[in-house]
């Protein structure tokens, strides 16, 4: 390996370069470490649904059902029943979709059943398909409705029924689906944080491989180009919001990067003007330069319309060679023949250089 790519820590140490490179190792590293704590915190505080999704359902039977005071308190909640016989109530839950205010279509998305164990019987509430007299989900109160529609008008017929029913209910209409959605949220969330951990890893173990640090190597040595920072930033600059401006230079940091257009190397720039609208009405308009060096690399900064026009005409004193001003041919040039646009314009300095 080059001895400037093994040497880079001591090139940079204390460099602007140096502060940029911790500064966005820094920020993914921070990134990173938020990811696994949201992912935490959820895991916290649904620990007890995590439980039993992953360790249930867990057997229940007529005797431990009836030991059970508080449902919404109880540990293993997602269980198992095996029922002697199930009967349906008649009781649904029905999705309807109107339109005009009539009725367009209605769908069942559940109904409710009474599932008899030994002596006592639990109201169960279950997809429309569903039959049999076995039965999983999340054990709940047996609300105040469900009371009424089922219980109720049963004890009119049967006033000594009211024992047999057991003050709670099972919900069977899927226990582990919003797991599922967790987990798609939280495995890839946590892998993302694991990768980037890592890439802040190799990149302090190895310096060349940042972004930064390759995109300064673009303009010669990187001791000469982190040198030519310092020196130019201890002078005279001009700044945009978080975008600065040396004599030779435009600095544009940003969460996890910085991006840099060397003024000597500037081929093209141009004004993009972006039109907002919210359904179909005018709510304004955002401003950003483009800047493109003879590599092709684009640099926009976002900013008001004065600062806008104030970075082109410093830049146009600065590079008068340069191209200023979008086209759609000028666009088409950068697609299909950027090296004879760079060519041109290199013949536009020549002859400024030459005085011609």
């Amino acid at each position: 390996m080059d001895t400037e790519w093994s040497s880079i820590s001591a090139q940079l140490h204390g460099s602007f370069l140096d502060r940029q490179i911790r500064r966005t190792n820094r920020n993914l590293t921070l990134v990173s470490l938020l990811l696994v704590i949201a992912v935490a915190g959820y895991g916290f505080a649904e620990w007890r649904y995590l439980f039993n999704f992953f360790a249930g359902p867990f057997e229940a039977n007529a005797e431990s059902l009836d030991s059970i005071k508080r449902p919404d308190e109880q540990l293993r909640y997602f269980v198992k029943v095996r029922g002697e016989d199930s009967s349906e109530t008649g009781l649904q839950e029905i999705e309807q979709e109107t339109q005009g205010g009539s009725v367009q279509r209605e769908t069942v998305k559940a109904k409710y059943s009474i599932l008899l164990l030994g002596k006592r019987l639990l109201i169960v509430k279950s997809g429309p398909s569903e039959k049999g007299t076995v039965f999983q989900g999340a054990l709940g109160e047996l609300s105040a409705d469900v009371r009424s529609e089922i219980v109720v008008p049963l004890l009119k017929e049967y006033p000594n029924a009211n024992q047999a029913f057991l003050p709670l209910m099972l919900d069977a209409t899927g226990f582990r689906g919003d797991g599922y959605i967790a987990l798609a949220i939280c495995i890839p969330v946590v892998l993302l944080a694991v990768w980037l951990i890592r890439k802040v890893i190799t990149r302090r173990n190895a310096s060349e491989t940042h972004p930064i640090v390759k995109a300064a190597t673009w303009y010669g040595s990187l001791a000469d180009t982190s040198q030519q920072f310092d020196t130019e930033l201890r002078g005279n600059i001009v700044k945009f919001g978080k975008t600065k401006v040396t004599q030779s230079w435009v600095l544009l940091p940003s969460t996890f990067g910085l991006a840099m257009c060397h003024i000597p190397n500037l081929i093209w720039a141009y004004k993009k003007v972006t039109k907002h609208y919210h359904n179909f009405i005018p709510t304004g308009k955002t401003y950003a330069v483009i800047m493109y060096d003879r590599y092709g690399k684009p640099l926009q900064m976002q900013a008001g319309q004065k600062k806008v026009d104030a970075i082109l005409n410093l830049l146009a004193e600065r590079a008068p060679w340069a191209v200023f001003g979008y086209s759609d041919e000028l666009n088409q040039t950068l697609r299909t023949n950027w090296g004879g646009f760079v060519a041109t314009v290199d013949a536009k300095r020549s002859g400024i250089s030459s005085g011609t």
